[in-house]
């Protein structure tokens, strides 16, 4: 079973809503469980308005962006 204890902070809402677009979120509140985003490998938030990328650090296996 995974803990989904630790958050990783996600201050621009234009970033956080594209997660929840693509089912790694269901709620805009500046966070995200940090063990549903590490296994991503590719993300894709082209045209997406974001201007602060904080927390991308935590995508600890992507590849490409």
């Amino acid at each position: 079973m995974i803990g989904f204890g630790q958050l990783t902070m996600i201050p621009d809402a234009n970033f956080e809503q594209e997660l929840i677009n693509l089912g790694y979120d269901n709620n805009l509140n500046g966070s995200v469980y940090t063990a549903l985003i590490n296994t991503v490998t590719i993300l894709d938030v082209s045209w997406s308005n974001i201007s602060d990328l904080t927390g991308i650090e935590d995508f600890t296996a992507l590849t490409t962006l």
